[in-house]
């Protein structure tokens, strides 16, 4: 007998079938996290083992005392080396490094320090009005002290200045500035040969004080044989002019200490000695001129020192010596701690004023005249000598002194 199955039956048969099962998840995105924290982990771990305890990184020293930033330096494993330099850095400070702050080194690597000196250069304030002049000076740390001259540039501006442009000078250092008065200088007029009566007229008619000096001359009495400041000289309007005035009493055996007083014919074999005045200490130029007005004849030499530039630090003969007119005096006069290169001095012995300065000018010398105490101060008076010697080789920017009188013989 066949049995049928019920359509019922197969229903049930096919809801006991076994269901398939979604496809499994895929985890790629883990295995990629866990390479790159290998990859980190190594970068890692190379850092450190490179770095090892032979590497140090520089500190910053810079604003710190010399000695201050040796010890920092020396405290990371690594050698200090300082050297000096110029700066707007107080002295002693460190203003630089190399290599800079954060470099990593070998231990016992060597880090350079840059200390500053204190130095720096003086600027130019030439051709500035007063108050910018100062303001330039003064925010260098360096002082300033004004001298009135008369001319003929606008009143309030700067027409010299000492030291000049471009000397090193420590901090505090005073600069003195020349400064136009704004009154026009008045041209000292030739009085020798004149009469008394004729050479007071032509000064009081510029507006400059005579200062009559009696001298023995071979002239006639009453008449001029000397003056200073010499012809052509450019003065204040009320300065006063030394005019020596003959007494006919024939040629003197003696010179005089008068800043002009001498022989007419420079003759000084029978002049009484004269003691060596003490110039340690003071000014190049005011030196020159106690030495050059009691008759002695200075031999300037520079010599590097401490002491501010331009001073004469000593002196040969010392002060109190006995000497006869027209002896040498050796003045030894300081370069300053930091001179500038040496330079060779031209030759001007025999040039008029005028050109043997602008020589000495163009060879980077500041330039200093004096007048020897000679009678007559005319308008053919020449450089008779210079200090220091032509060829001498000192530093640009030193001074050198001319001696304006006329050759004997």
């Amino acid at each position: 007998m066949v049995r049928r199955l019920l359509p019922s039956a197969a229903v049930a048969e096919e809801e006991v079938a076994e269901p398939v099962g979604p496809p499994p998840e895929r985890y790629w995105w883990l295995w990629l996290v866990l390479l790159l924290l290998l990859v980190i982990g190594g970068l890692l771990a190379w850092y450190f083992l490179s770095r090892g305890d032979d590497k140090a990184v520089v500190p910053n020293v810079i604003g710190l005392r010399e000695q201050q930033a040796e010890i920092r330096i020396e405290d990371r494993g690594l050698e200090a080396l300082a050297r000096s330099a110029q700066s707007d850095r107080p002295q002693g400070v460190v203003f630089a490094e190399k290599p800079g702050a954060g470099t990593q080194l070998d231990k016992g690597q060597t880090v350079t320090i840059f200390v500053s000196s204190g130095r720096l250069a003086v600027p130019n304030v030439t051709g500035l009005r007063l108050t910018d002049a100062q303001q330039k000076l003064e925010a260098l740390g360096l002082k300033v002290e004004v001298k009135r001259v008369v001319s003929t540039k606008p009143k309030g501006f700067v027409i010299d200045q000492d030291p000049v442009a471009g000397v090193s000078a420590l901090r505090g250092t005073t600069v003195t500035l020349s400064v136009s008065s704004g009154a026009k200088p008045v041209v000292v007029p030739r009085l020798v040969g004149q009469t008394q009566g004729d050479a007071v007229q032509a000064l009081t008619a510029l507006g400059l004080k005579p200062l009559l000096k009696n001298v023995p001359s071979d002239q006639p009495p009453g008449t001029v044989v000397g003056q200073k400041p010499p012809a052509g000289k450019e003065v204040g309007k009320g300065a006063e002019v030394t005019v020596n005035v003959s007494t006919g009493a024939g040629q003197p055996t003696t010179t005089t200490t008068t800043t002009t007083t001498a022989t007419t014919t420079g003759t000084t074999t029978a002049a009484a000695p004269v003691r060596v005045p003490r110039v340690v200490g003071l000014a190049q130029t005011p030196a020159l001129r106690r030495l050059n007005l009691l008759g002695l004849r200075p031999t300037v030499v520079y010599v590097r020192s401490s002491q501010p530039a331009n001073r004469v630090v000593s002196q040969s003969p010392k002060s109190g010596t006995s000497l006869r007119p027209g002896a040498r005096v050796r003045v030894n006069v300081s370069t300053g701690p930091n001179p500038q290169p040496n330079s060779a001095v031209p030759n001007v012995v025999g040039q008029d004023q005028a050109t043997a300065a602008q020589t000495l000018r163009d060879a980077g010398f500041r330039v200093a005249v004096l007048n020897r105490p000679t009678a007559d101060q005319s308008k053919d008076a020449l450089v008779v000598e210079q200090q220091p010697r032509a060829t001498s080789s000192i530093p640009a920017g030193s001074q050198v002194t001319i001696f304006i009188g006329r050759f004997s013989g």
